[in-house]
């Protein structure tokens, strides 16, 4: 008996974390996705590849709004949020590489796209599904667009990075 209240009591203690930690907001996501923008606009110099991947890109968009609709979302809201956030996100590769146009030292180490960053980036998107399908009122969708951009603000994001992700935040909150 007490080997069952011990072995019980450690799967109760281990889910706690998790129980405990609130969902990251919708804005925090979206900077959360754009800071892994270095590392892809690195992996790609690297790797000679452009910043612009029609074919990823358009994956990366049937994916998210199949899986949006699959939790309540309107195709279009959906398509329009994340189209905003991946013009976002090519500006901030953009940038760096303007920043960077000698590209890295051999000293820093380049993460694979394929396993390390997509992963990351397609878990902060069904991330953000779920956040953007939870029910609010005109008010809090509007709170959440000041965060946004107080959010990218801080974050050190420029106006061009920051327009485009707020209308498809926009957009995507759109009722």
């Amino acid at each position: 008996m007490k080997s069952v209240s011990l072995s019980l009591l450690s799967c109760v203690l281990a889910l706690l974390p998790c129980a405990c930690s609130s969902p990251k907001t919708l804005p925090a996501l979206m900077v959360e996705r754009l800071d892994w923008m270095d590392e892809v606009a690195m992996a790609k110099q690297v790797r000679s590849l452009p910043i612009t991947d029609p074919v990823r890109e358009a994956e990366l968009l049937r994916t998210m709004t199949q899986r949006g609709v699959a939790a309540g979302l309107k195709a279009e809201s959906v398509q329009r949020f994340f189209t905003g956030q991946m013009v976002a996100a090519k500006v901030v590769q953009e940038e760096w590489l303007q920043k960077h146009p000698q590209g890295v030292t051999s000293d820093v180490m380049v993460p694979d796209l394929n396993m390390t960053v997509r992963p990351a980036l397609d878990a902060i998107g069904q991330k953000m599904i779920a956040s953007l399908a939870t029910p609010r009122t005109p008010a809090a969708s509007a709170a959440i667009l000041v965060e946004a951009g107080q959010r990218l603000a801080r974050a050190g994001y420029s106006k061009a990075v920051s327009q485009p992700a707020l209308e498809g935040l926009e957009a995507g909150l759109a009722p």
